[in-house]
């Protein structure tokens, strides 16, 4: 029988059950990356310097699912716009916000039937919480920015501050 190597195994446990909480002393498997907000470790695949999305879509490993991409990143971006208050820092591993300042930031962002793009934005936020983007906790009502968001390089952040900037703030800042 072969065995399998260790990193391509760890790199197909994450792909399956997604960013998986441990312990923040917990070590890393081969072939991921830890990432820690100081409680808790989550591992995540480490990809090559240069890995662009057409690449990983072929190796079909796309950093996220996007059955809806336009309504998805809109929600993240609300979901930034509420947890990284200061954009100075980077995003991760930023603070927890009311989904109910999520969505009302969310609602003030697009056009349409308020009520209804709440409802789909609720839909979107579990979608983002399952692939390791976000940090859902419905009972609390509340969410933070997960994982996957500690691994963007700094290269990419000042577009995606400028965006930020742009949009409405949050309920509790902008009173």
């Amino acid at each position: 029988m072969t065995e399998v190597d260790p990193r391509v195994l760890a790199r197909a446990r994450a792909r399956v059950t997604g960013p998986v909480a441990d312990a923040a002393a917990a070590p890393v498997p081969a072939g991921l990356v830890g990432v820690t907000d100081g409680e808790r470790r989550w591992a995540l695949p480490a990809w090559p310097d240069g890995a662009t999305p057409a690449l990983l879509e072929e190796y079909q490993s796309a950093p996220m699912p996007l059955e809806r991409p336009g309504p998805l990143r809109r929600v993240l971006a609300a979901a930034l716009r509420c947890c990284w208050r200061n954009l100075d820092d980077d995003p991760w591993p930023g603070r927890p916000a009311q989904i109910a300042d999520v969505l009302e930031v969310h609602v003030a962002s697009v056009r349409g039937d308020a009520e209804l793009m709440r409802r789909w934005a609720v839909g979107d936020l579990r979608r983002l919480a399952d692939t390791g983007w976000l940090l859902l906790d419905e009972e609390a009502g509340t969410v933070r920015l997960g994982p996957r968001t500690a691994l963007w390089p700094p290269e990419s952040l000042p577009p995606l501050r400028a965006l930020l900037r742009r949009m409405p703030p949050p309920p509790a800042e902008g009173a």
